[in-house]
């Protein structure tokens, strides 16, 4: 396949293989044209529980499909297409394939994940964090199933593309955010710090206490062997095509960012920090300055920078995509009430623009984001 994300690479497939928890089943599904060849796949999965808080049905259907339904949710298996984690969903498919025949690829693929659902005594499949194309295509080949459509998260995206050096970057911001970034760039250079980058696998040992330490921040129990495990695993089947920027004081390392390329495209994974040292805007530096002082426009188009901490990266220039999830009632329809969802999603696409609209450079229109 050479469509899809990093998050649907042969790599990432196989990192998730080794984290699938007990009692979960795995199937890899391929639709083919009429000669043969592939047009597109998808990844199915069956869990005896959600595999994470933000992957549980329950907490999305809430107050659009009738208690008794969805109060059953939680008493049998559920099943996940189009992947599990990284909160990112996708549909790889074959460069130049016609219109039709992704549809067709999609139709096939969405009718084997629900008969894999069925078997495996699941009462909701559920594809989670899918851009609004393929969340659409998803829904249409699932419409006589009663697939439920559901706005659900946003991803930001830095379109480093468009600038060829870190002046382009800057003239570009508005004015005042422009100073910020001016005096973010200048406290970094002036503290004596420096970035270099690096492949994950010579790394490993060297940022999981800052992975550690960042998760414990925000409230998560991971400790350094946790995150030694996670990278060291990433690092064996995704170490080549791995770019971490080291952040180091005096030869010491205290931040970096991982990220993943896949041809034009960085996908920023995760970040860590000693927080015993003084902050310097070292996120900043790691994630925005650095990377496009660096000159990284010239052959990447575009840093995925996932999910959360809105306002930061909004205000530094990425730009907000919103995410979807589908929910298909397995053993039934789940016949979710049309009005609701739709005011469900028109609720949370205008809360976010409300909140986050003023800080994206050439503003926002939340009206594109409903179904």
């Amino acid at each position: 396949m050479t469509g899809g994300t990093i998050y649907s690479s042969s790599g990432f497939l196989k990192v998730r293989e080794e984290e699938l928890p007990q009692g979960a089943a795995a199937r890899y599904l391929v639709a083919r044209d009429a000669h043969g060849a592939p047009t597109a796949g998808l990844e199915a999965y069956s869990f005896r529980t959600p595999p994470h808080l933000l992957y549980t049905p329950a907490e999305l259907l809430a107050g659009l499909i009738g208690e008794e339904r969805h109060a059953h949710l939680a008493e049998r298996p559920l099943a996940i297409g189009a992947g599990w984690s990284e909160f990112r969903g996708h549909l790889p498919g074959r460069d130049g394939v016609t219109a039709q025949e992704r549809i067709d690829a999609v139709r096939a693929l969405t009718s084997q994940a629900l008969d894999f659902a069925a078997d495996a005594g699941a009462s909701v499949l559920a594809y989670y964090y899918l851009p609004r194309e393929e969340a659409l295509e998803v829904a249409e080949a699932h419409a006589g199933d009663g697939a439920v459509l559901l706005y659900h998260d946003v991803e930001t995206v830095l379109p480093v593309g468009r600038w060829q050096d870190l002046d382009e970057y800057l003239a570009w911001l508005p004015y005042g955010r422009r100073r910020r970034a001016r005096c973010e760039i200048r406290d970094f250079g002036r503290s004596g710090r420096t970035i270099r980058e690096v492949s994950l696998p010579d790394v490993v040992k060297e940022i999981a206490p800052l992975n550690s330490a960042l998760m414990r921040k925000h409230g998560h129990e991971y400790g350094v062997e946790q995150a030694t495990a996670v990278y060291e695993r990433q690092g064996r089947h995704l170490g080549e095509c791995s770019t971490l920027l080291l952040d180091e004081d005096a030869g010491r390392p205290i931040g970096f960012a991982l990220r993943y390329r896949q041809r034009d495209m960085l996908y920023g994974r995760v970040a860590g920090f000693d927080y015993s040292v003084p902050n310097v805007a070292d996120y900043f530096n790691l994630v925005f300055y650095h990377p496009i002082a660096s000159g990284i426009g010239r052959t990447v188009r575009a840093i995925h920078l996932g999910l959360g901490t809105f306002q930061a990266k909004l205000a530094r220039g990425a730009q907000p995509n919103p995410l979807y999830s589908v929910f298909v009632g397995v053993d039934a329809p789940l016949e979710a009430d049309a009005e609701k969802v739709r005011e469900r999603n028109r609720t949370g696409a205008t809360a976010f623009g409300d909140e986050h609209g003023r800080f994206v450079v050439g503003g926002l229109n939340t009206d594109d984001w409903l179904l």
